[in-house]
């Protein structure tokens, strides 16, 4: 890719490398083996993986996260990678979304959310069993609050700042 088209494609921003890095020590996500890590994870100067997707269906996301910059960063990235995405900056609007027909397949979701914890969204989800992936991505590093949420039904946690490979690679798998 070439100067131009990295910068366009936000995989330039410092912010996005320093998130790959930093991250992956912190996320509690199931990891592979490192070999197959590294033949699919994208460097920093590569774009991220191609998410396989069946012919004419789009995998849908709800982003919930109250960092305006943070939602349209990964909204972005997912977009080009072919996701339909919704937005959330709020328990009360990710709990709106999670009760519309048919639910999103994924959910990422940060935990400290301006009116209450994202754990809720995430203990309404399990009760009513919908079939939602749900990562939780949040900069509280707080083991206990990460292990509630784990307990309550995330498949995955990342903590900020986010390893964007990380999570492609999780959501493409």
């Amino acid at each position: 890719m070439n100067e131009t088209g990295a910068k366009d494609s936000g995989w330039a921003w410092p912010s996005v490398d320093r998130w790959r890095v930093t991250s992956e020590a912190t996320s509690d996500s199931p990891t592979r083996d490192r070999t197959e890590v590294a033949s699919k994870s994208p460097s920093p100067t590569h774009a991220p993986p191609t998410c396989p997707q069946a012919a004419g269906s789009s995998p849908t996301v709800l982003i919930v996260e109250d960092d305006r910059s943070a939602r349209t960063a990964i909204m972005k990235l997912l977009k080009r990678q072919g996701f339909a995405v919704s937005e959330a900056a709020t328990v009360a609007e990710a709990m709106a979304c999670v009760e519309q027909t048919p639910p999103p397949q994924w959910i990422l979701l940060d935990l400290m959310l301006p009116d209450g914890c994202g754990i809720s969204v995430l203990q309404k989800v399990r009760a009513a069993a919908m079939p939602c992936t749900i990562c939780v991505i949040t900069g509280c590093a707080d083991s206990q609050l990460l292990g509630e949420a784990r307990r309550a039904g995330a498949e995955h946690t990342f903590t900020k700042p986010l390893d964007v490979g990380r999570l492609m690679n999780v959501m493409c798998a």
